[in-house]
């Protein structure tokens, strides 16, 4: 659609040309006014195809616009036309030919209907328009005024063939939260590109808050997290097929690390989580915790796992989530499991993740039946049967053992 509307602006050039026309035409009459109307017919300087009136160049494919006008002192635009003629060499008709005729006034003579004349109304303008130009068209054009061998101009034409080339920056760029980054097409060629950019997801605005972005440099400033994802740069010449270039950027947080701990209720300081002391003691307060260090943005979330199951506050567990204003460079969360039980053996892990990363440590808990005791489900099974309570005690225990959730941790 865009590609769309930016072509009919360029086909409607047309609307321009006659006030173009009317700047150019300005511009002879200041030449021709510099040379002495008695020595129009004879001056070598304007009757000589060594004189060219002016050079354009253009794309194969592209359109070309020859503007020829004359001083409208000449007799013969009041009832004559101006004519166009290519030529056969650049030593200009030498068998006295005069070229290949293109347009006669406002006839075209030559049978491609790419070519075509414009002519204002009452003036010495005569403008010859080649659409979808192509090598053969190059060449010097000339044009005169009807029924006069001396009163003519001389045009070259280039037709180049079209091309586009860029310099841009890597495919794939990082940058850190908050620093700024610019991504680049530099586009040349000819006729020269122009350059816009867009997010491969059509739906997310860009950096600037638009859609759409026109320019060499798109500047990402004080990145972000929503500003990860593929960019796409468009060059675009209106006779090529469009080029396409895409850039990934990702944005990254800064360096973070997690740190565990795990403290008795009866404790005056934490143990690092990988220690086997302190061990829990049955019915006492056990505490859990996982610190996440680091000038993270955002700040990570940490959530709880017992044997892989995710873990919410009940009577028996209780989570202490910590993330302080003075502290923006700390965020921790406290696990409580209250009134330890033995059912409450196990793997607990904690995983702290933002928009960036993930990270997790997992605590080992293995519970004591008092201070300095440690016991294990086939002790105590034993321990029962040496005190003789029997099969049934024995059961009992089994089933509280056996009594660890599968689908959540929530008692």
């Amino acid at each position: 659609m865009l590609r769309l509307f930016v072509r009919l602006r360029y086909e409607l050039f047309m609307i321009d040309i006659f006030v173009l026309s009317l700047a150019v035409h300005k511009a002879d009459l200041r030449k021709l006014r510099s040379v002495d109307k008695k020595d129009l017919d004879t001056n070598p300087l304007t009757n000589s195809v060594e004189f060219i009136w002016s050079t354009t160049t253009v794309a194969v494919g592209d359109t070309a616009v020859l503007h020829c006008s004359f001083d409208a002192i000449f007799q013969q635009l009041r009832n004559g036309n101006i004519d166009w003629s290519k030529e056969t060499s650049r030593d200009g008709d030498p068998d006295g030919s005069g070229g290949v005729s293109i347009a006669s006034g406002k006839r075209v003579t030559v049978e491609d209907s790419r070519f075509r004349v414009f002519r204002p109304h009452n003036s010495a303008l005569s403008v010859l328009i080649i659409r979808r130009s192509k090598k053969k068209d190059a060449g010097i054009y000339r044009c005169n005024l009807s029924g006069s061998s001396t009163r003519h101009k001389y045009m070259i034409l280039n037709v180049t063939e079209s091309k586009i080339e860029a310099q841009t920056s890597p495919a794939t760029m990082r940058a850190k939260i908050g620093n700024d980054v610019t991504l680049w097409c530099n586009a040349t060629g000819y006729p020269k590109p122009i350059v816009y950019w867009t997010r491969d997801d059509r739906s997310r605005q860009l950096p600037d808050g638009t859609y759409q972005f026109w320019g060499n440099g798109l500047q990402v400033r004080s990145a972000s997290e929503s500003d990860t994802g593929v960019y796409t740069c468009y060059l675009d010449n209106f006779v090529q097929p469009i080029v396409t270039y895409k850039f990934s950027l990702m944005v990254e947080d800064n360096p973070w690390s997690l740190d565990g701990y795990k403290m008795r209720f009866d404790s005056k300081q934490w143990y690092a989580h990988d220690r086997t002391e302190p061990k829990p003691v049955k019915t006492k307060s056990y505490l859990l915790m996982c610190e996440a260090r680091g000038a993270s943005k955002p700040q990570p979330l940490i959530r709880w796992y017992k044997d892989g199951q995710p873990i919410r506050n009940n009577k028996h567990f209780y989570i202490i989530s910590d993330s302080p204003e003075s502290k923006s460079n700390r965020a921790s969360s406290t696990l409580v499991i209250m009134n330890f039980l033995l059912r409450f053996q196990g793997n607990y892990t904690c995983v702290a993740s933002n928009v960036f990363r993930m990270k997790k440590l997992t605590f080992y808990v293995r519970g004591v039946e008092s201070e300095g005791q440690e016991t294990t489900p086939k002790d105590l099974t034993v321990k029962k049967k040496e005190k003789d309570r029997g099969a049934a005690a024995s059961s009992h225990l089994t089933r509280d053992f056996n009594a660890i959730p599968t689908t959540d941790v929530q008692q």
